[in-house]
């Protein structure tokens, strides 16, 4: 078996680099609160998928629909960049409370997993909620959980065991905010603050609909 020390370790900061080459451009596409209206990214990411809940439901995409979604593709006990993007989304839905409590209930943060068999749903809920108590997770059969990576483009790829012989991934590590109609509206890295990531979603929620 593969035991990860030093590669793993320059693995993930090769994907931080990478990810902090595109935070301006997340800015750009998802502006401050108050800015002019977000401009569409050139490129569509997302679409139909039919996974279950943490709570054991069956769901789809257009369960979701008229709400916001902050979507991440992560696993709940991974101690990369989903340690840093979890946290992050659950903090930027409690600011987006405290400035416009009224706004709070059309955004939804979700984490699609990429590791189903870690992932089962009342372990992932146990870990979420410890998180952030609006945070869902979704899993579903290996064939599912594919064809949604597939439709957001997500690469997965497995990378060892640590120490205690648990797996690890790479895998994609932006945020998607997806809007009401089911679209994505921009990419956000996960590195960004939580505040910042309020903003964008903020900006978005004060757009007018088309």
């Amino acid at each position: 078996m593969v035991r990860v020390g030093a590669e793993a370790k320059a693995a993930a900061g090769s994907v931080a680099r990478l990810i902090g080459l595109f935070a301006a451009v997340a800015l750009v596409w998802g502006a401050p609160a108050g800015a002019a209206d977000p401009t569409p990214p050139p490129f569509d990411l997302g679409g139909p998928f039919a996974l279950v809940d943490h709570h054991g439901n069956t769901v789809t995409d257009r369960d979701f629909h008229g709400d916001y979604l902050l979507v991440f593709f992560g696993y709940a006990n991974c101690p990369g960049i989903c340690s840093a993007a979890l946290p992050a989304m659950g903090a930027a839905v409690d600011a987006i409370e405290a400035a416009a409590s009224d706004q709070v209930d059309r955004v939804q943060p979700v984490m699609i997993t990429i590791a189903p068999d870690l992932d089962q749903p009342e372990p992932m809920r146990r870990v979420l909620a410890q998180i952030h108590p609006r945070l869902l997770g979704l899993t579903g059969t290996p064939e599912a959980l594919e064809e949604a990576r597939r439709a957001y483009q997500v690469s997965v790829e497995y990378i060892g065991e640590d120490i205690t012989g648990v797996p690890i991934y790479s895998h994609g590590s932006y945020i998607y905010l997806m809007g009401p109609d089911g679209k994505l509206q921009t990419l956000i890295p996960p590195i960004l603050t939580p505040e910042q990531i309020a903003g964008i979603v903020a900006n978005y929620l004060d757009a007018p609909q088309s």
